[in-house]
């Protein structure tokens, strides 16, 4: 059997092709036009992009603003349809606690009289800090598009001092919010309200 031989592999680099004329001016025109593409991608991706870029800002600007809407609208819904409309605070001390007789007012926007009311009310400085919250007295019964005014005494912690700025800081710089989570209607009916 004859040996097989293998041809034997030049050292070095190999020899390029010498380009001829008519390759020489196929290779400057997809150089033109690669110049050209890239030329025009330089001068259009920036605006291009900022187009894109500010319609994606649009757009989620509008999502945020419906979000927004949302949450205001159910913070606001149990405040729309009642309101504390007045409300005043007088502190007492015996020798076993403290304690405030509070006394507020509740007007009405439903257009059903009001047989129960379940939320709270708090009280906040002028930081906006909570400084009391007394639950609302659940028995409402206020009429249609009606008020009603309410008292009741309420004791302080003694394990929370702040309580006791509802006694120090004048009426004018105590803000209030009315937190509701459901009203009963005197047809039984139920809107809950979180």
């Amino acid at each position: 059997m004859p040996a097989l031989t293998l041809p034997r592999l030049r050292r070095g680099p190999l020899p390029l092709p010498q380009a001829g004329e008519g390759t020489r001016k196929a290779g400057e025109g997809a150089r033109s036009a690669w110049i050209g593409l890239a030329l025009t991608l330089l001068v259009t991706a920036p605006a291009l992009a900022q187009d894109d870029t500010k319609a994606r800002i649009d757009a989620l600007e509008q999502r945020v603003a419906h979000l927004e809407a949302l949450v205001a609208k159910e913070q606001n819904q149990g405040t729309e349809l009642v309101s504390l409309t007045r409300w005043s605070a007088t502190f007492a001390q015996d020798a076993l606690s403290k304690s405030y007789k509070i006394a507020y007012t509740l007007q009405s926007h439903c257009d059903k009289p009001i047989k129960l009311l379940d939320g709270h009310v708090d009280f906040m400085d002028p930081g906006g800090k909570r400084i009391y919250s007394i639950p609302l007295i659940r028995e409402a019964a206020i009429d249609a598009d009606g008020k009603a005014r309410f008292t009741g005494t309420y004791f302080l912690n003694p394990a929370q001092p702040d309580q006791v700025k509802l006694r120090d800081l004048p009426s004018d710089q105590v803000s209030t919010q009315l937190h509701l989570r459901r009203i009963v209607f005197r047809d039984n009916s139920v809107l809950p309200l979180e």
